[in-house]
């Protein structure tokens, strides 16, 4: 009997270990569920917030894209708008020279009749006198020389970027003069002619700002100066201009770097940006800039086709 009771004693303390064993376990087994559970809403509550964030970003750079379309065409319509304006100013002014021209061929004659009596007396310095006065009254020499040698620019970007940077010097109240003796209806082929307008648009720039610079140093409207023409000639095109600039001395090997450009060399960033554009033309165009008794002269030739080798 003592040896059952002793068996049956064992028995139970075997069992409650045992079942003290598997509450432990199923404890720990909750617990660590939880747990897991726990972590797996932590993670999946990270990547709701990654996504949600990712979609943010998204959603910013969708709406930072549309907006510099925006802009973008916002500057276009606004560039087309100003050289719809440019060539509508064109237009008046040459309706406007053609009625000046015709009211002072009739009025000139009238002007030659009066003065036959006079001639025929001798008195030729009073004649002189008076159509030279005449003539000072009747025309504004500046506004005649405004779009000077634009008529022999066929080819569109080229006549409209020459119209818009004449109309900005005229405007500055700058002196300038712009040649275009021949006939201009197309540049060689092996240059984009956006490319050319964009380094044409450039320089004219510069040197608008170099003038306007020029003259506040110096307190006189008549220092600052700027020359450009059109040429062509078997197939090539040239442009050149060139400006005065102010007496410290400009270093052509550094102009053209885009971290030279100061307050007092502005062309830095400006022939950089030419340098840029250029610089894919290596075999067509020809590009040579530098400073020479106080004159700042940039010279562009584009080969033509045939040399550059590019045929039609």
């Amino acid at each position: 009997m003592y040896f059952l009771a002793l068996q049956s004693t064992h028995m139970t303390v075997l069992f409650e270990v045992s079942l003290s064993l598997l509450i432990l376990q199923i404890i720990f087994s909750v617990f660590a569920y939880l747990t897991t559970v726990k972590i797996q809403k932590d993670l999946l509550t990270k990547r709701e917030q990654k996504e949600q964030q990712l979609q943010l970003e998204l959603a910013n750079a969708d709406r930072k894209a549309k907006e510099a379309e925006n802009k973008e065409l916002i500057l276009k319509q606004q560039q087309l708008s100003s050289e719809m304006k440019q060539l509508r100013e064109y237009s008046s002014y040459l309706d406007k020279n053609e009625d000046d021209l015709r009211r002072f061929k009739h009025d000139y004659q009238n002007v030659l009749n009066g003065l036959k009596v006079s001639a025929q007396e001798g008195n030729s310095k009073e004649v002189v006198k008076i159509l030279d006065h005449y003539t000072e009254t009747q025309f504004n020499k500046k506004a005649l020389r405004k779009y000077k040698g634009v008529n022999h620019i066929h080819e569109n970007n080229l006549k409209s970027i020459a119209i818009a940077k004449l109309s900005k010097l005229y405007s500055l109240g700058l002196d300038y003069s712009f040649d275009c003796e021949h006939d201009i209806s197309r540049i060689p082929d092996s240059v984009n002619i956006l490319d050319l307008v964009r380094i044409i648009g450039i320089t004219f720039d510069n040197a608008a700002e170099e003038s306007q610079a020029l003259i506040k140093e110096t307190g006189n409207s008549n220092s600052a100066r700027i020359d450009a023409m059109y040429y062509q000639e078997n197939g090539d095109f040239e442009f050149e201009i060139r400006n005065r600039v102010r007496k410290s001395g400009v270093a052509t090997d550094k102009i053209s770097q885009k971290n030279y450009t100061t307050k007092k060399h502005h062309m830095g960033l400006g022939l950089a940006n030419v340098k840029e554009i250029t610089h894919k033309y290596e075999d067509s165009m020809i590009v040579n800039y530098y400073v020479d008794d106080g004159w700042f002269t940039f010279d562009l030739t584009i080969l033509p086709d045939s040399e550059s080798g590019t045929e039609k």
